[in-house]
């Protein structure tokens, strides 16, 4: 069996990284969309490139310290494997690990998706440290409508409000703001 590795130093908690991965929205802030009725150890993960739907099953979750989703999509490359995460503080850093597990071996398709693994590990290091994404083509984690959750810059999740529009800008406007 054949493995992805990664390791990535980002300036930022555990807890706030763990947050970008541990929650539809931020996986949507620098990787692409994922939807779920809930997030949770055990529960169902569905992310979205494009047209194509892969399915997952939360096989861990440890806040903040480990995520584990199980690919359960049978027509697609990844099925029957494990992608990993783990966060570790390191001074001021958090050492990410990321695994992708499982693979039958080497091929054109695993090395594409190794590369593609390391542009997006560095999506999520410069959104925590910069503020700034490249997730896939169509994903956003915007407000797009009142109530819904979003991730504040500081990690923590918040909720949208609608807020005034700037110039130029076409309505309805909104904003993540705190929960508290």
């Amino acid at each position: 069996m054949a493995q992805i590795a990664h390791l990535v130093r980002i300036r930022a908690t555990p807890e706030n990284v763990y947050s970008r991965v541990a929650t539809t929205a931020g996986i949507a802030e620098w990787f692409t969309e994922a939807s779920t009725s809930d997030y949770r150890q055990g529960g169902a993960l569905e992310l979205s490139f494009g047209e194509e739907r892969v399915s997952f099953i939360i096989t861990e979750l440890k806040e903040p310290s480990r995520i584990v989703w199980h690919c359960t999509t049978e027509d697609n490359p990844w099925f029957n494997t494990d992608i990993v995460f783990e966060f570790a503080a390191q001074d001021d850093h958090t050492i990410v690990r990321f695994d992708h597990l499982g693979w039958p071996g080497t091929s054109d398709r695993f090395r594409d998706c190794s590369m593609s693994w390391a542009y997006f590990l560095e999506s999520l290091r410069t959104l925590l440290e910069e503020g700034r994404a490249t997730p896939e083509s169509g994903a956003s984690a915007a407000c797009t409508e009142s109530g819904a959750q979003c991730l504040l810059p500081e990690g923590p999740l918040g909720v949208c409000e609608r807020s005034p529009c700037p110039v130029g800008a076409a309505s309805p406007c909104f904003k993540c703001t705190s929960q508290h």
